[in-house]
């Protein structure tokens, strides 16, 4: 049985220079309003149709979706893959050049938000054509979009202004919701997510680092997550660069490796998202001390502790509200960062 994942590579723009990132609406981290459209989400009906769509015997299952919203998949993914279901992981727009993935047998996962964007309105575009899953679920907010006309059920993940420019905590919920039904398992208590959400601020620290980043011309951000939380990590990079122009690279827990052009040093911030997870501690702290080692100025999200890095600890919860305070973390500190950058200067 074959798994593959599609990751999606550390952002190839280049940085900008000093005085020219494009400062666009700053970013606004309201956790209360995020924990109640989670509670929100919870208490709404769901698709009655949802339950025999997924329980037919299908083949294998094809999550897609694109920028946040096919990272917000990522920890679905595994969930499958751990269960050892046929699963992939792949980017709306490399899935219209691989269709032969899909068969008529795939339970086909789309999560986009607008449910608008062109690749997406390309795959909804292929109703009734071949091949076709026997499948499609569309995770989305807006039940009047092509691709939740296309689907034969959808997922509203009802973020409406969360607090959140991608409604990211919201879209995780209903993932967890989904791939639940999918394995026939219990989803976690979103009560206790909401209240993780509502406890995160934003730690002192964060203050100091993002100003440094902000004062320095060479300064190079890079996000790191491990197993799930690579989906932090993604959605960090892709927010700091919508938010602030900030070029951020983001990288899946063993992919990055210190690049002979551009290694680690005093201009290098890395922000790394472990959450829980005991196996991932030894690689997670070898890569942080290596990093610390260099220079680096190292944040690290989850129980390991690492010397001369500030170490923020992950409650001790399930997997969907570990996934929550990161991602609010991850908010607080693109927040930070805006608030310390001057904006993009005349021309």
């Amino acid at each position: 049985m074959e798994f593959r994942e599609t990751r999606q590579a550390p952002s190839d723009q280049k940085k900008l220079p000093r005085n020219r990132f494009a400062i666009r609406t700053p970013l606004r981290v309201d956790v209360d309003a995020q924990a109640q459209a989670l509670l929100d989400l919870d208490r709404a009906p769901v698709s009655l149709g949802l339950y025999p769509l997924v329980h037919t015997p299908h083949d294998r299952i094809i999550l897609t979706g694109v920028g946040a919203s096919h990272a917000v998949a990522l920890p679905s993914w595994h969930r499958f893959v751990s269960r050892g279901r046929a699963a992939w992981w792949i980017d709306a727009g490399s899935l219209l050049e691989q269709t032969e993935l899909v068969t008529s047998d795939s339970v086909l996962i789309v999560t986009s938000r607008s449910g608008t964007s062109a690749e997406i309105i390309a795959l909804a575009e292929r109703h009734g054509q071949i091949p076709w899953p026997a499948a499609l679920v569309a995770v989305t907010d807006n039940p009047a979009s092509p691709l939740a006309l296309a689907a034969d059920c959808d997922v509203l993940i009802r973020s409406r202004s969360s607090g959140s420019p991608k409604g990211f905590l919201n879209a995780l919920t209903a993932h967890d919701y989904v791939a639940s039904m999918i394995l026939g398992e219990d989803n976690d208590d979103v009560s206790i997510t909401a209240r993780a959400v509502a406890a995160t601020t934003s730690p002192t620290a964060f203050s100091d680092v993002t100003a440094r980043i902000a004062a320095n011309p060479d300064s190079r951000l890079i996000y790191i997550g491990f197993r799930e939380h690579a989906a932090t990590a993604l959605y960090a990079a892709l927010l700091t660069y919508e938010s602030t122009g900030f070029a951020a690279e983001a990288y899946v827990g063993r992919q990055y490796r210190h690049s002979p052009h551009q290694p680690a040093d005093i201009n290098l911030t890395a922000v790394l998202f472990g959450g829980c997870n005991a196996g991932d501690d030894a690689v997670l702290q070898r890569l942080a001390n290596n990093l610390v080692a260099a220079g680096a100025t190292v944040i690290v999200v989850g129980t390991a502790d690492v010397t001369g890095s500030t170490c923020i600890r992950t409650p001790v919860s399930h997997l969907s509200a570990q996934l929550a305070h990161g991602v609010v973390l991850a908010e607080h500190f693109v927040s930070s960062l805006g608030a310390g950058l001057r904006p993009i200067a005349a021309s």
